[in-house]
This record gives structure tokens, sequence and C-alpha cells, in this order.
């Protein structure tokens, strides 16, 4: 990696912070609980001094049954069995041996979808209804904490819990179990836990939604603020069911359909915004392609109901990884292939995502293999990966903070600079346009004069004649020094006229520019042959400039070409209008070759002038001009020009 070694150091830093900061939120504010499997091990756990995590498998299960209190106490129930409580509704008993007195609590989220549970025959909780079918039962999940005195006797939690609304039927959840002090302080500091997860979130999305309304073009703001959005609303709805007490007259279906839009959208801004932090690298069908998966399965969820859609969610689990994961390996070797450099932000992105990535799959392998097993590690990969690319996306924006303070030191000194340069072109174009207003002018009527005597001794024999050859050759000269005033003017003007280019018929303005120099080609017995497509782009540019650069180099090829042919060509590559002029005439010396486009270099009697005009036109319209040629066989001057740009174009008019 370019540049990693004296990143590396500062990068451990950040994830560190990252994971430091992760520690203190979470387990700072999360009481241990002990996980307890079988009712020998809570027989002996001391209640007193830590919380017990009570697994559904420390009951006595009762398949198929509702059991109340009244059935055990008067012998109508069958004999438990340890097998795993299946089918769609179970019954759960636990006998413990509690110091009488001391005020208990049991705390949790309850069984999906309807639970109720009894303490010493006395019924101190009810979310939802259970019952033996899905007509007979109300289904509800949520979060709930129940206190009660225990008596002198052994105690007996009994618990009915039934699902007939989801594909797997549902499950008891383990149910935290300790005296009141433990289960009130592992309840604040929950919410405690919540809070500040919100908080964080919700503080990024202000934060980086804030950023993004300045910088519309860095889009990884935005896609990071939908993140955190997403983040908040998923704690909302599984930790404490946050949301359901926020609205009561929520149903437990759109809390469950909730739950997963927010998972994809959470996916979909996650892939955008890890292939906007490489700089759009990943292949755009794939992108498109996970986008549609989850747009898909969103629909496909919304038209049917949890019994239908939850039968695929570990099949989505699955693939949602994997386009993740896709996207992150793709961006991944685009950046590499294409040897760009890699900064710390990269860096941590990927640290992020595989972290996410990697504890998103843990979770759904436990799930898989053990439904009713606690597994929220998707969650946690989720809060590890927003903090770590918090730190991220603050290095991307206090680097391009630092290069756009760089770039406005240079534009400053820049700007002085051209100043300076401005004042003088200003002196030189002044020069030459009063040269060129002063010579012009008594040359033009020198040659008049010049003219009229030459056509006053026209009739007359011996030295009217040679005065008639000598006043020919003056006014050949006087015009060529006209043609170097003329040549010196149209520089001057060029820099100095300020013009504002347009779009332009890039085919047009070639035919119209080659028609005017027509009859000149045919006085010489030179064919001049036109191929321009008729939908050729148009090109932005100034045309009288444009004109005056095929008229040069027509001009060019119809002086050194004798009873031959001149043709022009123009064609569209690789995002240029090329234009070619080809003559069959005298061709350019190798020596001189080179060195065509330097001012007063010229393999005849011009001026020399002409063609570095055209080569300062070309590249102030964006392209470039180049020669071949070969002695007695012809030269090619080819001029490329960038198609037309609507974008270029504002920024020119500004």
């Amino acid at each position: 990696m370019t540049n990693s070694p004296h990143r590396l150091p500062t990068i451990i830093f950040y994830v560190l912070a990252v994971f430091a900061i992760f520690a203190a939120v979470i387990f700072l504010t999360d009481s241990e609980a002990e996980y307890i499997n079988n009712a020998e091990a809570l027989s002996c756990f001391d209640f007193s001094a830590g919380l017990a995590l009570i697994s559904p498998d420390a009951f006595d299960r009762h398949p198929e049954a509702l059991y109340t209190p009244n059935d055990f106490l008067e012998g109508r129930t069958s004999a438990p069995t340890d097998e795993p409580a299946g089918g769609r509704y179970a019954t759960y008993r636990l006998v413990l041996d509690l110091q009488g007195g001391v005020l208990y609590g049991i705390t949790g989220l309850s069984a999906t979808h309807a639970m109720t549970l009894w303490v010493d025959g006395v019924m101190l909780t009810q979310v939802g209804v259970p019952g033996d079918s899905y007509e007979n039962m109300t289904a509800q999940t949520n979060f709930f904490t129940v206190y009660f005195v225990a008596g002198y006797a052994p105690t007996e939690i009994i618990i009915q819990r039934s699902g007939f609304v989801l594909a797997h039927g549902g499950r008891l959840n383990p149910l935290y179990f300790g005296e009141q002090p433990l289960i009130t302080s592992w309840s604040i500091l929950g919410h405690i836990r919540i809070s500040i997860l919100i908080g964080v979130t919700l503080m990024s999305v202000l934060l980086y939604l804030g950023i993004y309304l300045f910088f519309r073009n860095q889009k990884q703001f935005l896609w990071f603020s939908l993140m955190c959005v997403m983040i908040a609303l998923r704690t909302l709805g599984i930790d404490f069911r946050i949301i359901a007490t926020l609205l009561p007259q929520m149903t437990w279906q759109l809390d469950y359909l909730l739950a997963y839009l927010v998972t994809s959208a959470f996916a979909v801004a996650m892939i955008l915004y890890i292939d906007a932090m490489f700089n759009n690298g990943a292949n755009r069908l794939f992108k498109y392609a996970a986008i549609g998966f989850f747009a898909v399965h969103g629909i496909f969820m919304l038209l049917t109901n949890p019994a239908v859609y939850s039968q695929f969610n570990t099949p989505y689990n699955i693939l949602m990884v994997l386009f993740i994961s896709g996207v992150l390996a793709n961006n991944i070797w685009r950046t590499a292939k294409s040897k760009a450099k890699w900064q710390a932000e990269y860096v941590l992105v990927i640290i992020g995502s595989l972290v996410n990535i990697v504890l998103g799959v843990t979770e759904v392998a436990i799930r898989t293999a053990t439904p009713e097993a606690v597994a929220n590690y998707t969650q946690a990969g989720i809060l590890v990966f927003i903090f770590i690319n918090t730190i991220a996306l603050t290095i991307y924006f206090r680097r391009n903070e630092m290069e756009l303070d760089e770039t406005r030191k240079h534009e400053k000194q820049l700007a002085g600079e051209n100043a300076t340069l401005e004042s003088l072109n200003r002196i030189k174009n002044n020069y030459l346009a009063n040269m060129a207003h002063e010579t012009k002018t008594p040359l033009t009527l020198i040659s008049v004069d010049i003219q009229l005597a030459a056509a006053l001794h026209e009739g007359d024999d011996g030295d009217a004649k040679l005065i008639s050859e000598a006043l020919g050759r003056a006014q050949e000269e006087i015009l060529r020094v006209s043609r170097i005033t003329e040549n010196n003017l149209k520089l001057a003007s060029m820099h100095s006229s300020g013009e504002k280019m347009t779009a332009l018929d890039f085919s047009a303005l070639l035919k119209s520019g080659a028609e005017v120099r027509r009859r000149l080609t045919e006085k010489n017995n030179n064919a001049l042959v036109v191929s321009v497509p008729d939908d050729l782009p148009k090109v932005y540019g100034n045309a009288d400039q444009l004109i005056q650069v095929l008229s040069n180099l027509i001009d060019n090829a119809n002086r050194h070409t004798k009873y031959g042919k001149i043709s022009i060509k123009a064609s569209v590559c690789d995002g240029f209008l090329v234009t070619k002029v080809l003559d069959s005439g005298t061709g350019i010396p190798d020596e001189l070759l080179p060195h065509i486009f330097v001012r007063g270099v010229s393999n005849s009697n011009s001026t020399g002038i002409g063609l570095p005009i055209c080569k300062q036109i070309v590249e102030a319209h964006g392209g470039t001009i180049s020669a071949q040629s070969e002695e007695g066989k012809g030269t090619v001057m080819t001029i490329k020009l960038p198609i037309y740009s609507e974008a270029r174009e504002r920024v020119e008019n500004v």
C-alpha cells in the first residue's frame, strides 16, 4: 500500500480508540450476568451477588400444552420432557428455593409472539394472549420487568408461550433474574447505554448531513447519515422495545417489518457509502444488482405476511452479507489494480466493514444452528462500523480541508503572478496593435499608388515594361509586409478580444470555412475535397478563430501544392473531434518538421507566424495540433478538439 508505513501507527491508534469508546459504552453500562442452562446450577446460584441469565433449557418443558398454576396444583399436567419445547405452543415451569421475604425481579424480552408469566400462582405479566391456534392467540412482543416477594416455600415460575405467526414458531427468550437492586441497576444502565448510542448516532446524522449540504458532491456524507438514521431506528426497535413504548398503537407486524426494512435500508446505504469512499470503484452492474435485491426483498415483505417472508430470513441474511462483502472486495481490487494512493480512511473503512461482516456471519451461523440462542452480534458489528467510519470521515474531511487550504494559497500566489503577466501582456498587445495600425494604412496606400503607376505605363514599350515589372515586384513585397502586419494584428486581437465561446455546429463550420478558400485553391489548379459527416457532435469554441485556423492550414497546403489535391476529413475518436487537412504537395523537410509551430520558422518566404497562431488558438480551445510530412509526398495537419460539454460552458461563462 502506498504511503501506509508512516500512517500505520496513526491507524492503529484510531482503531484502538474506537474499541475503547465502544467498550466504555457497551460493557461499562452492562451489568454482568451468568448464563445458566440447567436447574442444578440455578439451585446453588447466589442471587444477592449477581444476575442470572436463565436459559429456556433450565425449565421443565411441556410441549403442545398451555398449563396454568391450578393445572400443576391439581395434577392435570403431563410429565415434562427433556427435549426442547417444540411445536407452536408450550408451557415452561421452574421451581426455585429463594430467600423468603426478599424482593426479586425478572426482566427480558417476552417470548415470540405471546407470553403469560405467573409467580406462585399470581399472574405478573401478559404480553399478547397465548393460544393453541392462530385464531385463539393475540400476538405481541415487548420488553417487560416484574417484581415479586419470595415466600418461605419454594417459588414456582410458570410461563406459557405460543407462536403461530412466524415460520419458526417463535421461542422463549432467556430471562434476567436476580434481587431487585440488581435488576433495577441492570435496567437503568441498559437505558443509559441505549440513550448514549442513539445520541451519538443522531449527532452523527446532524453533523454529516450538515457537511453534505455544504459539499453536495461528497455523497459519502449523505450515505453515512442515512446509515446512522437506520442504526438509531434499529436500536430503538430491538433493545428494550423503546419504539413500542413511544408508539403504543404500533402493531407487532409493523414492528417486525420495520426491523427488516431498516436493516435493508442500512445495507443499501452501507454499499453506497463504501463505494463513495473508494471513489465509486465498484462494478455498476453488481452494485445495482445488490440494491435491486434489497428493494425486491422489501417489496416482498410488504406484499406478504410474516409467516411467509420469515421463512427466508436466513437466506436473506446470507445474501446481504455476500453483497456487502462483494462491493467491498470489488472496490479494494479496483483500487489496488489502478495503483491509486491508499489513504488512511480506506484502511479504516475496510477494518470497520470486515468487523461488521464477521460479526454478522457469526450471528447467522449461531441462529441457524441454535434458533433459541442469545446472539446479537449484528448490532455490535454495526456499532463498531459506525464508530470506525466516523473517524474515517473525520480524517477524509480534514485532509480535504488541508488540500483546499493549499489550493487557496496556490491560487492566491498565481493570482499575483497572473496580474503581473496580464500587465505585461497588455503592453505587448498594445505594441502589436499600434504597430499594425501605424504600418497597415500607409502600406495599403503605397500599394494603391503603385498599381496606378503600373496601369499608366502598361501601354509603353522598353523602359515602361521594366518599370511595370519592377513595380509588380515592389507590390508583391509590400503585400508581403502587409501580411506580416495583418498577422500581428490578428495575434493582438486574439489575446484581447475576450469573445465568449459557444456551442458550434462543427460540420457546418468546416464546410463553410473550406468553401471560402475553394477559389483560391482552384487558381493554383488544386482540387479541394471535403469529407465531413453531417452528424458530427458540436464543439465549444469561437467560430472566427476556428475558421482562421482552417483557412491558414488550407492556405499553407495550397501554397506548397501545384496541380494536386487538398482534402479535409473529420471524425470522432476517444471523445475528441479529429480534423485532418491533407495535401499532395512538396512536404516539409525532416529537419524543419519539429519546429514548424515555433514563431518565425518557415520553409518558404512566409512570415512563420501562421502556424504558431493556429497552435495558440487550438490549445485555447483545449485541443492539440500536430503535423506529419514526407518530402515530395505531402503533409497531414491534424487537429483534435474536445466535444462540446455543457459543464465547461457553464464554467467558462461564469
